[in-house]
């Protein structure tokens, strides 16, 4: 092959080589737009996650505004601040005999107060179908476990206080057993029905807010994860313009 065939050969591959070129684009191109792809998807799951919340909030609202009416707001000028009790409960509390009862406080915290008569525990725990759960240990120190006479009284609250109460409303319909943990001799008493109905009923007013607390909070982390995604896609036009 003369010179002259060979660069006129060239000449008509140039065009080829370059065609070539343009149809096939770079990886790094490519994971580009599957970035950007996956922007606008997650923009639209976000968008689907505020309206799901959205719609549970205002369920929740809606179930905690019929609940409240069965709640008294107690101000007693001998404690740091006021709670809400189950209505009935109001008089019978504080407790003056072994017994246990549920409240919320006004920062909308459960907590559950266990009294004990002629005796001392620093824990308790339920049973009921075979199953059991516990609370956490209060120290004695006259403030979450005092006496006064012969009766003991504990205050319990926290994730454990938490896991009683459930139990207890889970298993109202069921016989529940209390037993007070810690004293010297243990003892045990069956929950009365009223008793475990005020639990119940405390607890599901209690989730239902907790519940309500957390998409509040989830829906403000969602939006602002939207904002992040449409400024980098903008980000990303802007440098595609230049």
């Amino acid at each position: 092959m003369n010179r002259s065939l060979s660069k006129i050969l060239a000449i008509f591959s140039l065009p080829l080589i370059v065609c070539s070129c343009q149809v096939k684009k770079p990886e790094a191109s490519q994971e580009r737009e599957k970035w950007l792809l996956s922007l606008n998807d997650s923009i639209a799951f976000y968008k689907a996650e505020i309206d799901s919340a959205s719609s549970a909030l205002d369920k929740l609202n809606s179930e905690i505004g019929n609940m409240m009416p069965d709640f008294v707001h107690v101000s007693n000028p001998r404690e740091v601040e006021g709670y809400y009790i189950y209505q009935g409960w109001k008089e019978k509390y504080p407790l003056t005999s072994t017994e246990l009862a549920a409240r919320i406080s006004e920062n909308e915290g459960l907590e559950l107060i266990a009294a004990l008569t002629g005796g001392v525990f620093d824990r308790i725990s339920v049973e009921a179908d075979g199953e059991k759960a516990f609370s956490a240990t209060v120290p004695h120190d006259q403030a979450l476990n005092y006496r006064a006479g012969n009766i003991n009284t504990v205050c319990f609250t926290g994730a454990e206080a938490d896991s009683v109460a459930s139990f207890i409303s889970s298993h109202e319909d069921s016989r529940v057993i209390l037993s007070y943990i810690g004293g010297a001799k243990p003892v045990s008493i069956t929950l009365s029905p009223g008793t475990k109905k005020m639990i119940s009923a405390t607890w599901q007013l209690y989730s239902a807010q907790k519940e309500s607390h957390q998409l509040e909070k989830m829906m403000p982390l969602l939006s602002r994860k939207i904002d992040l995604c449409r400024r980098m896609l903008n980000e990303a036009d802007s440098v595609k313009t230049k």
